[in-house]
């Protein structure tokens, strides 16, 4: 009879000092991200091309045209980038625009042709002219020079400002596109691969300058 009695308070005891332990366990909290950007970076569908003069071929890339949503996607990444050092952080946007800029699109290098009793034969190599038209601060967004890319394709840039766990956060992306797209962002299956890539990217570039 002693014996059962003592086994009970024994489990009693385990029972009774389980919560406590748990309750003492610290409990992993997702990295979290507050969207402060103005309505008009959130808002639309498909590309909202950019107005004026210099900025002409020039489109911001909605949010929904990814799925998922951009901002998820790049708090996932980031997250991933982190590890275990984003628990419990917050990485707040205060501006994050994806561009795509259509200007001066080239495929590749250009030969030009010399004229000599009636054939065309291949001279020097010219150089594509690859970027964008103005100057930096003349564009509204999507900014880009030759030295930038790696391929002929309009790229997709992403400029990015906010904090990290307070810390403040300033990157700029151009993701050379290797193939042809859409260029629509409305859905499409190389349009999405393209923008999601860009976002890892941003997330990559984040990674970096927070363990500075």
């Amino acid at each position: 009879m002693n014996n059962r009695v003592n086994r009970w308070f024994g489990l009693l005891s385990v029972l009774a000092f389980q919560p406590v332990l748990a309750a003492d366990e610290p409990s992993a909290q997702e990295l979290v991200v507050i969207d402060l950007r103005p309505p008009e970076e959130k808002e639309g569908l498909g590309l909202l091309p950019l107005s004026g003069k210099c900025n002409k071929g020039v489109s911001r890339i909605s949010d929904v045209a990814s799925d998922p949503v951009k901002t998820e996607a790049l708090r996932a990444a980031l997250a991933q980038q982190l590890g275990l050092d984003s628990d419990g952080k917050t990485l707040t946007v205060l501006n994050w625009s994806i561009y795509y800029n259509e200007q001066n699109p080239s495929g590749g290098s250009k030969l030009k042709s010399v004229g000599i009793q009636g054939f065309n034969i291949p001279g020097k190599t010219k150089e594509p002219k690859v970027g964008s038209k103005c100057s930096q601060k003349e564009s509204a967004g999507g900014w880009f020079e030759r030295k930038d890319v790696t391929t002929g394709w309009p790229p997709l840039v992403s400029e990015f400002s906010g904090t990290y766990a307070g810390k403040p956060l300033n990157v700029r992306v151009v993701h050379s596109v290797h193939r042809e797209i859409e260029g629509k962002f409305e859905g499409g299956t190389r349009d999405t691969e393209d923008l999601l890539e860009t976002v890892n990217e941003t997330a990559e570039a984040l990674a970096a300058a927070i363990v500075q």
